[in-house]
């Protein structure tokens, strides 16, 4: 920007001669000084700063582009710290009621009413709840420290993480996310950009190829040997180059391949993003799908579940290995629960950030 808005296209040159005349053996003393200076005739230094202009809305996209997939990152990690809390909240409410059943096979045990290798299936069954306890606490760690990367955060820990989640609901109608993503999406802002910033630079080149002339005054004193007094010569030079076999051909050609090469991207980039943003919402609808098997079935009766269980072993209705079969299953149907919700959410955070902008404003929690 800085260099485009030189006026001149190149500096002032300054020569001086000096030397001396001789006729019939008398000498006099002549010198000569001149001032010379190249101009642009067909309007270079416009071109040249709508270019460098164009350049930098260039650059200023690319950061963009660059703050968008943040923003997207962030708000994949905020959804899933959050998610993974509740899964570390399940695991932990499946170790108490391993617990519970543990103190029970126990007591059973000491009164010798069962043999003790039920003691052994309890205790297996609670490892395996406080494992599940473990890696859930790992794992919200983990996002937590990939948060504070991403954020730049610059100490050890981030601070507590609050918020609630957004409502699981179908993605919206497919043209009008593609509206969306025409309008908002970084990516196809810079490629647009980036075609405009080869046009400018392509009429730019094809100006470049007009001839510059030079402008010059000059001044000189000329010796008069005889009784004759000295002369002052001023003159006003013009050069034009005849524009015959260098027109540019190198930068107007380099210039139409990158305009051509640009273009090819935008719609290249175009039809990229429209098939994973159809991809991405037919995802979204079955995660939605997945969610509400779950919602509708296991969730709402767990705690109940819980209870009945642990009722039925105490009346010795079921033995342990029913109790450890049935322990596992919820277990394992409350993971592949919360699951289904990761998936939802970060599917909705990769749609979003294919559109371009949030898709739900009034519900978008920040960290």
């Amino acid at each position: 920007m800085i260099g485009a808005e030189i006026v001149f296209p190149a500096n002032p040159q300054l020569s001086f001669g000096a030397g001396g005349r001789t006729i019939e053996g008398a000498t006099g003393f002549e010198f000569e000084v001149a001032v010379q200076q190249r101009i642009e005739i067909a309007g270079e230094p416009g071109l040249r700063l709508d270019a460098a202009e164009d350049q930098q809305r260039l650059s200023e996209a690319a950061v963009n582009e660059v703050r968008w997939s943040v923003h997207v990152e962030v708000h994949r990690l905020f959804v899933d710290i959050l998610l993974v809390r509740e899964r570390l909240e399940q695991a932990e409410r499946f170790v108490a009621f391993a617990q519970s059943m543990r103190d029970i096979a126990a007591r059973q045990v000491e009164a010798g009413e069962s043999s003790p290798l039920i003691l052994l299936v309890a205790d297996a069954d609670l490892a395996q709840t406080r494992e599940a306890v473990i890696e859930a606490r790992q794992a919200g760690e983990s996002l937590e420290a990939r948060l504070a990367a991403v954020i730049g955060w610059p100490e050890a820990t981030l601070p507590d993480v609050q918020g609630s989640l957004p409502e699981v609901r179908q993605a919206p109608d497919v043209n009008s996310l593609l509206a969306l993503m025409a309008e908002h999406h970084p990516s196809l802002r810079t490629r647009e950009l980036a075609v405009v910033a080869g046009g400018s630079r392509l009429a730019l080149e094809d100006r470049e190829a007009w001839p510059e002339p030079t402008v010059g005054l000059s001044y000189g004193r000329e010796a008069a040997p005889g009784p004759e007094a000295e002369t002052d010569v001023w003159l006003f030079n013009l050069t034009f180059p005849i524009p015959l076999w260098r027109t540019n051909q190198d930068g107007r050609a380099r210039a139409e391949a990158e305009l051509v090469v640009a273009d090819r991207e935008r719609e290249a980039t175009a039809t990229r993003l429209r098939g994973d943003l159809l991809q991405a919402a037919i995802a979204l609808n079955a995660a939605v799908d997945r969610v509400a098997l779950y919602e509708t079935g296991v969730v709402p009766q767990l705690e109940e579940n819980l209870v009945l269980l642990q009722r039925a072993y105490e009346l010795g209705e079921v033995d342990v290995h029913q109790v450890s079969q049935t322990r596992e299953r919820l277990l394992t149907a409350t993971g592949q629960y919360i699951d289904a919700r990761i998936t939802y959410h970060e599917t909705a955070a990769t749609l979003e950030g294919l559109v371009g902008t949030e898709l739900w404003p009034a519900q978008e929690v920040s960290p």
